[in-house]
């Protein structure tokens, strides 16, 4: 099921996205969604998104992934992402690379979660 929506993992509050089947125009939705949640939240924000097989990122996603979420960049505290294959997660090594971030690729949901609510990793 796609969409937007809020997790309370114990004291943590996780913004989450579920990317999964999504085309292009509602990967850009959500996009968009998720960065307006971010910037009304306006506090430190933990990210977990998600993605399967049928989701393809291309560079017109990537471009308003970009400008949507660039005013909400600083509030990140943490973004996991769940669903990548092997080929996704080396552009995400690039991504991190280029724009100076430490987004972590993980293999299943609940490796995610625990990344994000895990104060050690702070």
């Amino acid at each position: 099921m796609s969409g937007v929506q809020k997790l309370m993992i114990g004291e943590k509050e996780i913004l989450s996205v579920d990317y999964s089947d999504c085309k292009e125009s509602e990967m850009m939705t959500l996009a968009t969604e998720l960065s307006e949640l971010g910037i009304a939240e306006n506090k430190q924000l933990y990210v977990l998104c998600i993605f399967n097989d049928k989701n393809f990122i291309t560079p017109k996603v990537m471009r308003h992934m970009e400008s949507v979420t660039k005013p909400a960049n600083h509030l990140v505290e943490k973004m996991a992402i769940v669903g990548l294959n092997s080929t996704k997660k080396v552009i995400l090594k690039g991504y991190n690379l280029l724009f100076q971030r430490n987004f972590r690729a993980f293999n299943t949901r609940e490796e995610a979660i625990a990344y994000l609510v895990d104060v050690n990793e702070e």
